[in-house]
Parts: structure tokens; sequence; C-alpha cells
């Protein structure tokens, strides 16, 4: 094990001793080496020891993914960024929704950021929620007023992709993300023989950060380890939030988008990967309620506020409820992810993907600013 790794295992030793973490994986990449790979703790309350290849439940980590499934059909032509919706899912083109594009759903201005009310097997029913989204009206006028897709994403995207690939979201994400980069363990609707190689998600109580109308399922938003847990939501498809993976796997994606890739395997051309991480919009969000950066279904670093992207413009990522993240910083040839198992809300201690991703930007001579 080289220093540096030492050094992250050893941050992850302080924070679990702590009782602020469980379970922890971290990898990075550097000028398409990996420079770091651990793994520490534990993945359930039996204590069975947590892996590098021990799949995490990744929530919002999930965007980047599906965003990346949305900009590959896009180089290849198949689909435009500025494309109405409805011109591939005809039904969705009514209640004000005709003039909504793929774009805005990116950039979570659609004005679709709320769900509709259902339980935890109701939203694991695809069809069911396409034909409940169809039917919907957005709640603001698309295009005006950002408001983070946070549930809702996964599915307007992802049948936008079905219509115009034929593939499931699920599917997609095998063929054209996983198989060219040899991974194995991401899945977005995990197989139910894999069921047994997941950690299961702790959860503190943490003050919500959503409303319920941006939640839609009472489980979730009462006790969402216990929902992200669940066997059938796991084996759904839910492009928004339910990807399992690990560290190792999710770094290798984000390497993929830089350099010359991973293994020379690179998944989007740099004049695609300088059009994803464009500002769309820096702006008060109106589902969350403080400032976000995005990009074209990527979050952005934003200048005023310290992240585990750093301040400086140009990297693009995306980060899960409870403190999982990965991202990619092009100028630098680097990829970090970091998945942890503890939805953990300790105000006492800095968190620890920003502690982390800091001390490996620093060792490698990458400014913060």
């Amino acid at each position: 094990m080289n220093e540096l790794s030492q050094r992250v295992l050893e941050t992850i030793s302080e924070y679990q001793r702590a009782g602020a973490e469980y379970g922890i994986q971290v990898c990075a990449y550097h000028r398409g080496q990996v420079i770091v790979d651990v793994a520490s703790g534990t993945r359930n309350l039996s204590g069975d020891v947590l892996d590098a290849n021990t799949l995490v439940f990744g929530w919002s980590m999930t965007k980047g993914v599906t965003a990346l499934a949305m900009h590959i059909l896009a180089e290849r032509g198949v689909i435009a960024y500025d494309d109405f919706v409805g011109r591939y899912w005809p039904e969705f083109a009514h209640g004000d929704k005709k003039y909504i594009s793929i774009r805005q759903f990116l950039a979570h201005t659609s004005g679709m950021s709320e769900m509709p009310l259902v339980d935890d097997h109701e939203i694991c029913d695809w069809d069911g929620m396409c034909t409940r989204f169809a039917a919907m009206t957005p709640t603001t006028h698309p295009g005006e007023i950002p408001a983070y897709h946070a549930i809702s994403y996964g599915w307007l995207l992802g049948e936008v992709l079905r219509r115009a690939d034929g593939r499931t979201l699920t599917q997609f994400v095998q063929d054209e993300i996983c198989t060219p980069l040899g991974i194995t363990n991401l899945h977005i609707g995990l197989p139910a023989d894999r069921l047994n190689d997941c950690a299961d998600l702790h959860y503190d109580g943490l003050p919500h950060p959503l409303r319920m109308k941006h939640v839609g399922s009472e489980l979730m938003m009462r006790r969402p380890d216990m929902f992200a847990n669940l066997p059938h939501v796991r084996t759904a498809c839910m492009p928004g939030i339910n990807m399992l993976t690990n560290a190792r796997s999710l770094a290798a994606v984000y390497a993929s988008l830089v350099g010359t890739g991973v293994h020379g395997v690179r998944l989007l051309p740099e004049r695609r990967v300088d059009m994803v991480r464009s500002v769309q919009r820096l702006t008060f969000d109106g589902t969350t309620g403080f400032r976000m950066a995005m990009g074209l279904g990527y979050q952005l670093p934003d200048s005023v506020d310290d992240s585990a992207m750093s301040k400086r413009r140009g990297i693009f990522g995306h980060g899960g409820w409870g403190g999982s993240i990965a991202f990619a910083d092009p100028e630098h040839e680097f990829a970090f992810a970091l998945t942890k198992t503890n939805m953990n809300h300790n105000v006492d201690l800095l968190p620890i993907n920003m502690v982390v991703a800091k001390a490996i930007r620093a060792h490698l001579g990458i400014p913060e600013e």
C-alpha cells in the first residue's frame, strides 16, 4: 500500500473511531492510473467487513451516471439536448409540458421537481410511475425557476432514453458504460442474485433536506435507510437515486471522461465533456433552498462554498444524500469517488468527502481555487 492510501485510511479510521462513519470506500485516478483504492469498516449491523467490491446505495450519485447515458445518446446523434421531450414520449406532451426539453430535465429547470404520492411498491413500477408523470402538470413555468428534481429526475430522463433507444436505462448502462470499462459492480436496477453483495445504510436522523412533495414516498421521507435497504427497491430501476456500486467502479466511470480515459477507453470526447460541464444555472434552488451550480446533469463547484470538488470551475460530478460523491477534474486528469454507508450529519466534523479529497489534491499539487 502506498503512502497516500495509508494516509487516507488513517483519516477514515479517525472518523470511524469518533462514531461518525461505518463503512467507507475511496478510489482516485490521476492521469489514467489508480492512485488510491481503499475500503474500511463494516457493511451491516452484524459487523461483516466492507471491502472494495461491496455495493453501496448511491442515492443521487445515480444522477451522474444517468446523465452520462443521455450524453452518450447525444454524442451519437440519437437525441439533442434541445429536443422537446414529447418528440420521444408523446404521452408526456400535455398539461403545459409540450415545450419541455431534455436540457431542462438535465438542468433541473423543467418545473417537474415534484413527485406523485406513492408507496414503496408503486415507486418500483416503471410504467406506473411514467404514467403518473405524463399526467402531471409542471409546478412552475418550464425553463424559468430552477428546482432540483431530487427524485423525479430518473423516470423523466430514463423514459426519454427508453423511447429513443429502445433499451431500458438499466440495460443501457450495462451495455454502453460498464461493459466498455470492464465494470461488473455498478447497477441501476440490481440483479436479484447480487443482493447479498450489498452494504446496508445507516441513518442518524438528520433533518430531511426535502419536503414530502419532492419525495413522494412516506417511507423514504421518514426512514431513508429502511427504504434503501429494501430488496425490491434495490432491484427496481430508479435512475435518480438507486444505483448500487462502489468507489472503485464510480472512479473508473469518471476517469473515462478525462485524459486518455481508462485503459484507453474514453466514453465521451473532450468536446462533449466541455458541453456537459458548462454552467446551466447558478442560483438559489426552489427545492433545496440553497445555491446550486448545475451543468447538464452534473453538480458543479460553487466558488463561494468549499466542497469535495474544490472551488475551481470546470470540475463536474454528483454527490449522494448522506455524503457520498464522485467527480472528474479534466484539467488535472483527476477522478475521485467516495462511497459510504452512514448518512450522518455530525456538524462537529468536516465532511469526510471534503477532507479526503483535499488531502489527495494536496498530495498531487492540484490547487483548490
